[in-house]
C-alpha cells in the first residue's frame, strides 16, 4: 500500500452558522438554534483550523487509524452544522401489551417519570440531557435538539430504564423504543 505524505479535508460553513476554535481543540457551533461545545482534546496527528468560511482537517503521514479519526470528526461537526440550522427529532414509541403505562417529564429536574410500567407504584425515571427538549404526545416521546449525541442517549436512557430483569425479552417487550428520526421535516430514518 502507498503511503500518503498529506492528507487534507474540507468542510464549508454556511452562512448564519459561525464556528469558533478554541484553545485545546474546543469547537464551538453558534446557528438559529443554539450553541454546541464539543471537546476534540484526543485528536492526536489532526490538525484543525479555520480559513474564512471552510475548516481544515489536515495530517501528515497518516496512519489508517489517523484517517479513520479525521473522517470522524468531520462528521460530527458537519452533523453539528446541521442541527444548529434545522433540529433533529426522535419519536420514541411508548409499547405495552398488559399493563398501560404513561410516561410525564419533568423540566426542572430533567427527568421523565415512566408510571405503571408492568404495574409497578413507583415511578421508573429517566435522566434526560442538557439542550435536549422531550415533549409527551399520547403514545410518543418526541425528542427535539440540535446535537445528535445527546438525542440518541437519552433516546438510549428511555429504553434502558424499562428494561424488564429475569425475564425473557422476545415475550417480555414492553417498553420505550425509538421508530423515527427526523432532520427538520425530511425523515432519516423510520421502523414502518
Amino acid at each position: 500500500m502507498v503511503k500518503t505524505a498529506f492528507f487534507k479535508q474540507e468542510l464549508e460553513i454556511p452562512k448564519g452558522v459561525k464556528v469558533t476554535l478554541g484553545g485545546g481543540h474546543h469547537i464551538t457551533v453558534n446557528g438559529p438554534n443554539g450553541e454546541i461545545t464539543k471537546d476534540f482534546s484526543h485528536i492526536r496527528g489532526v490538525k484543525v483550523s479555520i480559513e474564512g468560511n471552510t475548516i481544515i482537517f489536515s495530517c501528515n503521514f497518516p496512519k489508517s487509524g489517523t484517517l479513520a479519526l479525521t473522517n470522524t470528526i468531520y462528521n460530527i461537526i458537519k452533523n453539528l452544522i446541521i442541527g444548529v440550522q434545522k433540529n433533529y427529532k426522535y419519536y420514541c414509541k411508548i409499547a405495552y401489551s398488559h399493563f398501560p403505562f404513561t410516561a410525564e417529564v419533568k423540566s426542572n429536574k430533567n427527568e421523565v417519570h415512566v408510571i405503571n410500567f408492568l404495574g409497578e407504584r413507583a415511578p421508573r425515571i429517566s435522566k434526560f440531557l442538557d439542550n435536549v427538549e422531550v415533549k409527551v404526545e399520547g403514545e410518543d416521546i418526541i425528542l427535539i435538539g440540535p446535537d445528535k449525541e445527546k438525542l440518541g442517549q437519552t433516546a438510549a436512557n428511555l429504553k434502558k430504564c424499562c428494561r424488564i430483569k429475569k425475564k425473557d425479552p422476545r415475550v417480555f417487550q414492553d417498553g420505550i423504543y425509538l421508530f423515527k428520526k427526523q432532520v427538520g421535516d425530511e425523515i432519516l430514518w423510520q421502523i414502518k
